[in-house]
């Protein structure tokens, strides 16, 4: 499960998806409510938590999620931009279970990424969190993002190799026309980049995509193996499907999934990303196109999606 607890974040990156699900109006989750979800996850079987934002970082509570996962049992992982990542505060997270710290980075040019990410010192930030991150003796991984501009860039190539230098994992984030970069479809992956980008990771051992790290078979592990918290308690299938199929705090997960499976896309393992590169369910599901409420919009405003889930 990616886990969010807020969506506040002291970047501001172009290509931000996840800035637009902040939502005043609702309340977010509180521990105790996730305390009693995690519990209901462990039983349907989940093993992996993965704690995003925003920047979780900015939680200073965010422990006490980390410890309601009961860490003896889950591995578990936090994402972040690494600003706030000192070494008390990452020997704190370990102290309370951490396993895996996460750190975004998306060029291997340090004034290229620190465009992206809107922030000079971005870049070197990062670094700094990384090997603090491995000096305490966490595992350590990078990400980013890959779009139709820069992957056949010298950015893109320097992250691969600065990764395989460290001896660190590389996941590839693939553009959605999401959050900022809704509409945006420049962005996207054509068929070639996606060609391009799976010959890279044949090339490259190293690098890593959720495509390929389900426990069954390649393909999206949406709904069968991977889900998301909102801050607020919705189920989604992923950061970038920014539709809630539930929410935990009202309803059990197995039910939530049960009635999810029904949708054909979340049945099968599809070979390419529903979101970055599979533009038939894209052109018809609304959060990509013409939806203008509140985020995650309710797979009930999306007339083939209800219809299939509540057959």
């Amino acid at each position: 499960m990616d886990v969010a607890l807020d969506y506040r974040c002291n970047m501001n990156c172009t290509h931000c998806s996840a800035a637009n699900m902040k939502n005043k109006g609702r309340k977010p989750i509180s521990l105790a409510d996730f305390t009693r979800i995690a519990h209901d996850l462990y039983r349907e079987g989940c093993l992996l938590y993965h704690f995003t934002g925003g920047e979780p970082l900015l939680r200073t509570d965010l422990e006490d999620f980390v410890r309601a996962t009961n860490p003896a049992r889950s591995i578990i992982s936090v994402q972040s931009n690494g600003l706030l990542a000192t070494k008390e505060r990452l020997v704190s997270l370990k102290k309370a279970g951490v396993d895996i710290f996460n750190v975004s980075i998306d060029s291997g040019i340090p004034e290229e990424n620190d465009r992206f990410r809107n922030m000079k010192g971005a870049f070197e930030k990062g670094l700094d969190a990384i090997d603090t991150a491995r000096e305490i003796g966490l595992n350590v991984s990078i990400s980013t993002c890959v779009s139709h501009d820069n992957i056949r860039s010298e950015g893109f190539r320097r992250i691969i190799d600065l990764t395989a230098r460290k001896k660190v994992w590389c996941y590839f984030n693939l553009a959605v026309p999401i959050g900022n970069w809704k509409n945006c479809q420049d962005f996207m992956l054509t068929e070639q980049d996606q060609r391009l980008w799976r010959e890279i990771m044949e090339k490259n051992p190293h690098c890593r995509i959720d495509l390929k790290s389900n426990w069954h078979r390649v393909g999206c592990g949406a709904v069968k193996e991977k889900g998301y918290l909102t801050a607020y308690g919705d189920f989604m299938t992923c950061p970038f499907i920014q539709v809630s199929l539930g929410n935990l705090i009202e309803e059990p997960v197995s039910l939530i999934r049960k009635r999810a499976m029904k949708v054909r896309e979340f049945a099968d393992y599809n070979r390419r990303c529903l979101a970055a590169e599979e533009y038939d369910f894209i052109k018809k599901t609304p959060c990509y196109n013409d939806w203008q409420g509140p985020l995650p919009m309710s797979y009930r405003d999306i007339p083939w999606m209800r219809k299939e889930m509540e057959s």
